[in-house]
C-alpha cells in the first residue's frame, strides 16, 4: 500500500507532529470540523509540520476552513527546512514552484469547508504541480519543479504567517505516493472518524488502574495519561475490547487502522502492538512500536483496506462487529 499519511485529529491531540504557536492558542479544536469531532487550528503565527519518508511524487488531500481572508495561508513541500514549492490560499489558489506560477479562477470565501487536492512531481523537465478544488481541476504548472538539489520532499509544512485575526483549520488529510498498485494517485474525497471501545471482550490480561471494566480506562479523548490506563509487564499479554457502533450509513469504507497512546514506565524501550479482530476471523496485529517514557508516542496498528475474513471491502456491519486491543511486546 502507498498511503503515506492519514489524519483526522480524532484522537484529540497533536502527538506525532511538530507544532508551534507564538501566541499559544493554536492546536486541536472542536469549534470547526469537517468530519468527526476535531480539526487542527492554526492561529496567528502558528506552524504545523508533518515529516514523511522522502518522496519525489505525491498526492495530498486536505480539508480547509478559513475563518477570515485577512492574509494568505500556505502549504509547502520541503526538504528539511528548504522550500521546494507551495500553494498559497486566500480568496483564490496560487501555485509557486521554482518560478512556475499559476492562479486558479475559483473564488474562495470565508466560513465554509472546502477540499483541496495537490499533485506534485519533482523533476527538472517533466515536473508537475496540479491542484483540484472540490474535486475539479483548478490550476497547474509543468516543467522544471526541481529546486537546487532537493529532488524529494520529506515534510509537509503548514505555516500561518503573522496577521491579526488570521486563522484556519485543517482536517481529513490524506497523502499517497506513487508506489504499488493502490493508493498511488489522487486521494479523492475522504472523511476520517474514530470508534472508541465500549465493552470488554477476551482476553483481558492487562492490569487495570482501577477496579472497573477495562474499556472504561482506555476510552478517553484526548487520552488522560496516567489518570486511567491498563498496563502489563509480561510479553504477549493482551486486552481486547468491543467497539461502539460506527453510526455510518451509505458510505464506502476504504481503510481502517488502530491507534493508541502509550508509554514505557521503565524507560527501557519496551514495545506494544495494536490488534484488530473482525467477526469470524483471527487477530490481525500491527508491527511492534517502541515506546518512550512519556505519552508522546503515536502508536499505530496495521492499516487494512479490506476485511481479512472475506478479502472484500469493509461494510458498516463489519465495522460494527469489529474488536480491537493491545498486546505487550519486548
Amino acid at each position: 500500500m502507498t498511503r503515506v499519511w492519514s489524519e483526522g485529529f480524532e484522537m484529540g491531540d497533536a502527538i506525532g507532529y511538530t507544532t508551534y504557536s507564538q501566541f499559544g492558542n493554536s492546536g486541536i479544536r472542536s469549534t470547526q470540523k469537517r468530519t468527526g469531532t476535531y480539526s487542527y487550528y492554526l492561529n496567528e503565527n502558528a506552524h504545523f509540520l508533518h515529516s514523511i519518508s522522502a518522496v519525489s511524487e505525491f498526492y495530498l488531500r486536505v480539508g480547509i476552513y478559513q475563518n477570515d481572508l485577512n492574509d494568505y495561508h500556505y502549504i509547502y513541500w520541503r526538504s528539511g527546512a528548504n522550500n521546494i514549492g507551495y500553494i498559497r490560499i486566500q480568496n483564490s489558489i496560487y501555485i509557486n514552484c521554482n518560478g512556475l506560477t499559476a492562479t486558479g479562477s475559483s473564488i474562495i470565501t470565508a466560513g465554509s469547508w472546502f477540499l483541496l487536492e495537490i499533485h506534485v512531481k519533482i523533476d527538472n523537465s517533466t515536473g508537475v504541480v496540479e491542484v483540484l478544488y472540490e474535486g475539479v481541476p483548478e490550476c497547474n504548472v509543468s516543467g522544471d519543479t526541481l529546486v537546487g538539489a532537493y529532488s524529494s520532499a520529506d515534510n509537509i509544512y503548514f505555516p500561518n504567517y503573522p496577521s491579526p485575526n488570521t486563522a484556519w483549520y485543517i482536517d481529513d488529510i490524506g497523502l499517497n505516493d506513487t508506489a504499488g498498485a493502490v493508493d498511488n494517485s489522487w486521494c479523492g474525497d475522504g472523511h476520517i472518524t474514530v470508534i472508541m471501545p465500549d465493552d470488554d471482550s477476551t482476553p483481558l490480561q492487562l492490569t487495570p488502574s482501577a477496579a472497573v471494566h477495562h474499556h472504561l480506562l482506555v476510552d478517553e479523548v484526548p487520552a488522560d495519561g496516567d489518570t486511567t490506563y491498563v498496563e502489563g509487564s509480561v510479553t504477549d499479554e493482551e486486552d481486547i475490547y468491543g467497539l461502539a457502533a460506527c453510526g455510518l450509513g451509505d458510505v464506502i469504507i476504504t481503510r481502517i487502522w488502530t491507534e493508541a497512546r502509550a508509554e514505557d514506565t521503565s524507560s527501557s524501550g519496551l514495545k506494544v502492538a495494536l490488534i484488530t479482530k473482525a467477526s469470524g476471523g483471527s487477530e490481525v496485529s500491527g508491527g511492534d512500536v517502541v515506546l518512550t517514557g512519556t505519552y508522546a508516542t503515536k502508536v499505530l496498528g496495521a492499516e487494512q483496506r479490506v476485511n481479512p475474513v472475506d478479502s472484500a471491502a469493509w461494510e458498516v456491519a463489519d465495522i460494527d462487529a469489529l474488536e480491537g486491543g493491545v498486546r505487550t511486546r519486548n
